[in-house]
């Protein structure tokens, strides 16, 4: 896949996601396989920590899928919101600030996780979430 059109669309889509849905703690891909031919899309936001999983998820693929290419969306085998407070989202915006940019990340263990490749594309603390 070309990676120029998905960083553009995901680019587009932090963009979307911040209009509809507020500030975002977090907003990245990681790869599932060497090829890097697919992804988890994970997303932290404030708009999201107090709802069902069950209905964070719903709206969160319903907003992708109404904006991502049918080429994209095919390489998205996951999709994973996680809370403003998890501790992978408090060590990641810790490690890497990331604002209206990209920012990739290869071979690294953050919080027990290894992430092979990742591509962040926002990542940092949002207003009203303090880590002490």
């Amino acid at each position: 896949m070309d990676h120029e059109i998905l960083v553009k669309e995901f680019r587009q889509m932090a963009k979307i996601l911040k209009q509809e849905k507020g500030p975002i703690s977090l907003l990245m891909l990681k790869a599932f396989d060497a090829q890097m031919n697919d992804w988890n899309l994970i997303v932290s936001a404030p708009a999201y920590d107090n709802l069902m999983l069950k209905a964070a998820l719903t709206d969160l693929v319903t907003i992708f899928n109404k904006q991502l290419s049918q080429t994209i969306s095919e390489q998205i085998i996951r999709s994973t919101i996680l809370k403003t407070t998890a501790p992978f989202v408090k060590e990641i915006n810790q490690a890497f600030k990331v604002t209206n940019a990209v920012k990739y990340i290869y071979s690294s263990v953050i919080s027990g996780i290894y992430l092979e490749k990742a591509i962040i594309f926002e990542s940092h603390i949002t207003q009203g979430f303090l880590m002490f």
